[in-house]
């Protein structure tokens, strides 16, 4: 088995290109705010560098990389610069979707994008308005479910609330039920009832 690991072709990376970096995932920080996940296929990516956020078909979009950061182990490291084939992290680009690239201002060249599929199941939240509110969590009125569903969207980009037109209900839709029961049963570690 793992001579057939080592056999395996290395991905394919241009160094000397302009750059080139397919957002995959989206994280959130507290302080950093939005970033971008993805694997650098061409070029070098430097932290300050002026970038553009495009898509095939779309207007480029400019932006800045405030922070970069490259995977040690389980956690982040800060770094300069980055080189083609690192997989790397990126603060500063708060509008970055997911299938966008980030590449160079000066030669822009968009990667074939990729899809988040569409929900297909969908859960009404509210709040509690049984004989019991209020016994089994410290978050319990409305508007903070309200908040607490609409951070969610920051990092878990599959997911869809709409409001409704009652104030205290919601509508969340996820990819399927093992995807909404993961964020039922977060809410309520974090004591949400």
């Amino acid at each position: 088995l793992f001579d057939a690991i080592g056999d395996l072709p290395a991905p394919a990376v241009h160094t000397d290109g302009p750059l080139q970096m397919l957002v995959t995932t989206i994280d959130h920080d507290d302080y950093r705010g939005r970033i971008v996940v993805g694997r650098v296929t061409s070029g070098t990516v430097r932290r300050g560098q002026d970038v553009v956020l495009a898509t095939p078909g779309c207007e480029p979009r400019l932006g800045r990389v405030a922070e970069l950061f490259v995977f040690e182990n389980l956690g982040r490291q800060a770094v300069e610069a980055a080189d083609a084939g690192e997989i790397v992290a990126i603060a500063g680009l708060e509008d970055a979707a997911i299938g966008e690239t980030v590449t160079d201002p000066l030669d822009p060249r968009p990667l074939p994008p990729i899809a988040v599929e569409a929900p297909t199941v969908r859960m009404a939240f509210h709040v509690n308005t049984g004989p019991f509110a209020g016994r089994e969590g410290r978050y319990v009125t409305s508007r903070l479910l309200r908040d607490r569903l609409y951070r969610e969207l920051d990092r878990n980009v599959a997911l869809r609330v709409e409001d409704t037109e009652s104030s205290d209900r919601y509508l969340v839709s996820g990819r399927g039920e093992l995807h909404l029961a993961i964020l039922v049963e977060t809410m309520r570690r974090e004591g949400y009832e």
